[in-house]
């Protein structure tokens, strides 16, 4: 039987215990696009062994993990002050979620997240199992494009079955997005300038790391270095000098808001923001600024950026 390449689903579900499987089911069905599985992460060492002729020796795997990485739309949750599907995604990337009843949603980056997750991925009815699984997200805004999350999540190896893929019932929590446009987004607003933006890109930078040893068996999040970068159309240097404040190690605010249905709309905040080498671009013969982005966290941490879904 030849599978079929465009036969997924996958689920996501809170473990209770660190990579003990909580079984999910339909419910906790993923709405995602672009997803990749690496079945067999890990690395292989050699026997070296002494011989009289020449030859390959066997190699022994090592390390053996998973990595399933997929795309979630950047979208809230339809209710104010309700999580969204993919909430439980950020708390598995080491974020915190504070919930305001009927207010607001609140992510933020959490050091001391212990936060893992068991994730199913079936590939035309063959099962991959991820245990203890911790990653990162990146977060792409693009004129004119569905805007995006890019989830990477690293986890406990299970061996595979031929096991047929529960009814995704869990879908009808991810609401439809909007794409990135001028009635859906907002102006950028860089170092206190509104600008007309193209693009930008948003990348947590956790690292994120398998341990194998006896006695261990476990992924860890051991770092985070968050950054990005955002193309503007370039204002005249009368009005902002960005040149001068990126020489200057300046950091300063970043924010944007995505959606007009306030049940439906985020916005990213930095107030630590700071612009890396920035240079000039062309957009259809108008010139933009092209600039790489990093997020510093104040003396009191965890405080670099937030996701924020709440009403205007």
């Amino acid at each position: 039987m030849t599978l079929r390449a465009k036969s997924m689903l996958a689920l996501a579900i809170a473990e209770v215990t660190y990579g003990v499987d909580p079984v999910p089911t339909g419910a906790n069905a993923i709405v995602t696009s672009n997803a990749q599985l690496s079945p067999l992460e890990g690395s292989t060492v050699s026997r070296n062994l002494d011989r009289p002729t020449f030859g390959a020796d066997q190699q022994l795997h090592v390390g053996v993990h998973a990595m399933l990485q997929f795309d979630v739309e950047f979208v809230g949750s339809g209710t104010l002050g309700t999580p969204p599907a993919w909430g439980k995604l950020m708390k598995g990337c080491a974020c915190s979620e504070t919930v305001t009843a009927t207010t607001s949603v609140v992510y933020a980056p959490d050091t001391a997240s212990t936060e893992s997750l068991t994730l199913y991925f079936f590939m035309d009815g063959q099962l991959h199992k991820l245990t203890g699984a911790r990653g990162s997200f990146q977060l792409k805004v693009e004129s004119g494009q569905i805007p995006h999350f890019t989830f990477q999540f690293w986890g406990i190896w299970s061996t595979p079955t031929s096991t047929a893929a529960p009814t995704p019932t869990g879908w009808s929590d991810f609401k439809i997005p909007t794409p990135v446009t001028f009635d859906n987004t907002q102006q950028v607003s860089l170092f206190g300038l509104a600008s007309v933006f193209k693009t930008f890109d948003f990348d947590q930078g956790n690292q994120v790391t398998y341990f194998d040893n006896p006695g261990e068996q476990e992924v860890s999040i051991t770092d985070r270095q968050s950054k990005g970068s955002v193309s503007i159309l370039a204002p005249a240097i009368s009005d902002k000098d960005y040149f001068s404040t990126a020489k200057a190690n300046t950091l300063g605010a970043l924010s944007f808001s995505h959606g007009t249905d306030d049940t439906l709309r985020i916005a990213f905040n930095s107030t630590q923001a700071q612009l890396l080498q920035p240079k000039y671009g062309n957009d259809n013969d108008r010139a933009t600024i092209e600039a790489q982005l990093s997020f510093v966290p104040t003396n009191a941490g965890d405080d670099e950026w937030e996701l924020r879904l709440e009403a205007a």
